[in-house]
């Protein structure tokens, strides 16, 4: 998995696709981004293409990461053309851990209140990408297409 992987069409696809959203994320967020850490918003049209990215590095703590989560989706929903989001958490090593989890379930809740479709999580690191299943019982927009091809 690498944005060198990506399609010459990829900009006409769908970032529901969980291959190509972690391919465009490994395009838009840059080595010194992910030294520094942050959030990583890939904004998509109503039919998953990519609309525009958005990167907030610097986040201090686990509550200022909750809170620019909230705002950034409460602004997407607002926006002409937003119907959907990934969202990549951004860190320079280390996998998946309890902290990530909890701002997914954070993630999938502020979707769910605003109406905007979460196309998928991720975990962006040096080393990798890695996407986050949603919670027992629950689905994101990702996973039912994924259930459909």
């Amino acid at each position: 998995m690498s944005f060198d992987d990506l399609p010459q069409d990829w900009p006409t696809r769908s970032l529901a696709d969980p291959v190509l959203a972690a391919d465009v994320l490994d395009l838009v967020v840059n080595d010194r981004d992910r030294m520094q850490g942050g959030l990583s918003f890939l904004l998509c049209r109503g039919d998953g293409r990519l609309s525009q990215p958005v990167f907030v590095g610097q986040i201090p703590h686990e509550a200022a990461r909750r809170e620019t989560v909230g705002s950034t989706v409460l602004t997407a929903v607002t926006l002409p053309g937003v119907g959907g989001l990934v969202v990549g958490i951004v860190k320079p090593w280390g996998g998946v851990d309890d902290d990530d989890r909890a701002l997914h379930e954070h993630i999938l809740a502020m979707c769910r209140r605003a109406q905007l479709p979460l196309l998928g999580t991720y975990v962006v690191t040096g080393t990798g990408i890695d996407r986050l299943p949603v919670a027992a019982g629950l689905q994101d927009v990702g996973d039912q297409a994924q259930g459909a091809a």
